[in-house]
């Protein structure tokens, strides 16, 4: 749904005095009271004394004057109650701007993905991208072992990546996310994580919980208005079970180390979840509020093949500035329940040294689409190269 955001009415400005309609007023205001000291004036008195001349020119003259001083008044008044309104509509909608703005800190951003191009090239306007639409695309280095040694090779290339970033931390809490079949193996799942993060950073008590890896926007909605949370880990994976022929999605993974406190960061703006038929005006709400004066450079999707045409064209205010596009289902494969997750740490870590990038997706076919913008992480420690 959209932000509930305040429609204000235009506010209209009191018209300029018609210097020349005034002058012609004031004119006859003045022959009228010059007629009628005149017509007033004793028949045979004395024309030549100063009382004479004193009401035939002051009696006209504080006339225009307080009728003008009146009419400036109201003028003033209508244009002071116009720029109070003005001011306090900005005011609104600073705060709306600011709250809509708010966002979560992201240290450290990895995507775990089964094509041999590097996350972070992906982002490049000529890049070679491989075409995977419609596939279940595996782990190169998955194929031939059994689900432990998997599960542990792919924990291990998450450590590796996040190793610089957790070595001095005292603490950390981890959210593991995992697909249905992978739910079967949680405490597998708990105890590896324990243990492989408990090795790259032995001083660190690491909290790990285990969920579904379901309702990322909600997640995020929610987050990005806790001040005070303390730095936690999001990992996401969707990998295949053991035994199974057929595949519904694309083996990935998604690392996201948040930590609100952070200043060298990237960030994941508000989402906002969106109905098919107000697209157009939730868009423009979200470039109002999140993007301006700054234009995307880059467009993510998921799961959302039908209004990536229309959100592109939003986005591109310039036909000679085209926004780059990337359909990650084309290019990694078939979505799955991380997909969201893995398309946020994909924009993420792909988007160093460019604009800011919105991110579109869906939970599943069915469910809302969500939209989102972040902007560019500052340059992490180097790390071991983790696609395949």
């Amino acid at each position: 749904m959209p932000w509930p955001i305040p429609t204000f009415k235009k506010i209209e400005r009191p018209k300029p005095i018609s210097l020349g309609l005034w002058l012609s007023a004031l004119t006859a205001i003045a022959i009228g009271m010059a007629g009628g000291v005149l017509l007033l004036w004793p028949h045979g008195g004395p024309t030549q004394g100063l009382q004479f001349w004193a009401l035939l020119v002051g009696i006209p003259l504080v006339t225009c004057v307080l009728a003008y001083g009146i009419r400036l008044d109201r003028w003033e008044r209508e244009q002071t109650i116009a720029e109070e309104a003005e001011r306090e509509q900005e005011r609104i909608t600073l705060l709306w701007r600011e709250w809509c703005r708010r966002r979560v800190h992201v240290i450290t951003a990895l995507a775990v993905l089964p094509i041999p191009t590097p996350t972070a090239q992906l982002s490049d306007a000529d890049a070679d991208l491989p075409v995977n639409t419609g596939r279940a695309k595996a782990f190169s280095w998955t194929k031939g072992k059994t689900e432990a040694p998997r599960r542990q090779e792919l924990l291990d290339r998450i450590a590796r990546g996040l190793q610089a970033t957790l070595a001095d931390r005292p603490a950390m809490s981890i959210k593991l996310l995992l697909d249905d079949a992978s739910l079967a193996f949680a405490n597998a799942w708990k105890e590896a994580t324990r243990t492989t993060f408990g090795k790259i950073a032995p001083n660190c008590n690491f909290t790990v919980v285990v969920e579904r890896a379901v309702g990322c926007a909600q997640w995020l909605a929610k987050q990005v208005d806790l001040n005070d949370a303390a730095p936690h880990l999001i990992i996401a994976v969707q990998i295949w079970p053991n035994g199974q022929k057929e595949h519904n999605f694309s083996e990935s993974a998604a690392a996201l180390l948040i930590d609100q406190a952070a200043t060298q960061a990237g960030y994941i703006f508000r989402p906002m979840i969106v109905a098919s038929d107000t697209l157009e005006g939730d868009l423009a709400q979200v470039v109002d509020m999140q993007l301006q004066p700054d234009t995307a450079t880059h467009v993510w999707f998921t799961r959302c093949d039908d209004e990536s045409v229309a959100i592109t064209s939003a986005l591109t205010p310039d036909p000679k500035i085209p926004v780059i596009e990337r359909q990650l289902d084309s290019v990694v494969g078939k979505p799955g329940p991380a997909s969201s997750w893995i398309a946020l740490a994909t924009a993420l870590e792909a988007t160093q040294g460019t604009g800011p990038h919105l991110v579109a997706w869906r939970e599943s076919e069915n469910e809302p689409l969500n939209l989102c913008m972040i902007a560019s992480a500052q340059p992490h420690s180097p790390r071991e190269e983790i696609q395949t």
